[in-house]
């Protein structure tokens, strides 16, 4: 049986960074690790600063350094991918600092939208061939950097659909009508993903991933069994594990199981407001298009796409962003003990959340 870590955050110096550490060292990360190329494999998915979106620059940081000091031969790599949608994934990884932890640790970042790919069998339910990029494809150990959030077409993003971006963002939309069984499929086939640290610190609730609330959790997950995760994970937010498909799906196929042992800390939950689809303009303009045969072939498989791509952007950076996100990012940086990770880079951008323009 998988055992899981647990670890509260407890919110004085370095608590964070703490957190992590304990998490690893409980699950004796390290013999997950093999081979000489790795890949730190975060979430990028947005190039506005509200914390919960992506991945913690914290959490990132903790983790890349140990990595690098116990393994300083080799060859580590992170990343992500840009969005369907949107090439964000470049602006982001500057916005949030993740360039600069990149920097100083002498690491890569690569963003696997802009890689040589190749051909792979993957020989799924759904997803036969898929093109992987380079660096993922070398990597001999994949690990696993998602951040916790509810989802308004999985119910909750954590380990599993953190694979998701590993499917090349031109074709990665219309696998969505299949969304939970090509979880699955691309899981079975990541073997190489051995190692997953969930970061709980500032999650998102309700309409996530990209225009949820933020929620302090303070909490870090950790362990070798992605299935496993997502159940506890699925658990602390007050979800029925039994009722997300893709979770279960990937149990099936044999990714890992859905039960486990707790190590750590006492195990308590939070819940969630869960998001509602219906709710979120995107994403029921896009269930509702897929949902009439001539409509689908002309939006989805046509140029037509970069339009409804235009709309999603301005959706999700203007019109949300201004009326509900920059108040909340300035809420968690302005008054809770989070903003000691956020503010320097808030500054940066001239109190905006956004970079400018004409910078990368």
């Amino acid at each position: 049986m998988s055992k899981i870590a647990f670890v509260k955050v407890k919110q004085e110096k370095d608590g964070v960074q703490k957190a992590v550490k304990r998490a690893m060292e409980l699950t004796l990360w390290k013999k997950y690790v093999t081979g000489n190329k790795i890949f730190l494999k975060i979430n990028g998915i947005s190039d506005q600063l509200v914390p919960g979106q992506c991945t913690s620059p914290w959490v990132v940081e903790t983790v890349l350094k140990e990595v690098k000091r116990v393994f300083p031969k080799a060859e580590i790599k992170m990343g992500d991918a840009d969005l369907a949608a949107a090439k964000q994934l470049n602006r982001a990884a500057k916005l949030w600092g993740i360039l600069d932890i990149a920097e100083k640790y002498d690491t890569e970042f690569v963003n696997i939208s802009d890689e040589e790919t190749v051909m792979q069998n993957i020989n799924g339910k759904i997803l036969k061939n898929m093109l992987v990029s380079k660096s993922v494809l070398e990597a001999d150990t994949i690990i696993n950097l998602p951040i916790l959030k509810s989802h308004c077409l999985t119910k909750l993003t954590c380990c599993l659909k953190n694979h998701w971006g590993l499917i090349p963002r031109g074709v990665r939309h219309n696998y969505h009508p299949l969304v939970n069984q090509v979880i699955g499929d691309i899981n079975n086939y990541f073997k190489k993903t051995t190692y997953n640290l969930v970061d709980g610190t500032i999650t998102m609730e309700g309409d996530a991933p990209r225009t949820g609330i933020p929620k302090i959790t303070n909490v870090i997950f950790a362990g070798n069994d992605r299935v496993a995760i997502d159940t506890m994970a699925a658990k602390f937010m007050c979800l029925d594990p039994k009722k997300i498909n893709h979770i279960k799906f990937s149990e099936k196929m044999g990714v890992g199981s859905m039960k486990y042992e707790i190590i750590g800390d006492k195990f308590f939950t939070n819940k969630f407001v869960e998001a509602k689809p219906n709710k979120q303009p995107i994403f029921l303009l896009e269930m509702n298009f897929r949902k009439v045969p001539i409509l689908k072939e002309i939006i989805f498989k046509t140029k037509f796409f970069d339009v409804f791509a235009w709309g999603t952007r301005q959706y999700n950076s203007v019109i949300w962003y201004n009326l509900k996100g920059k108040k909340m990012a300035e809420n968690i940086i302005y008054n809770t003990w989070y903003g000691q990770e956020f503010e320097k880079l808030w500054n940066k951008t001239g109190k905006t959340g956004k970079l400018p323009s004409n910078k990368l």
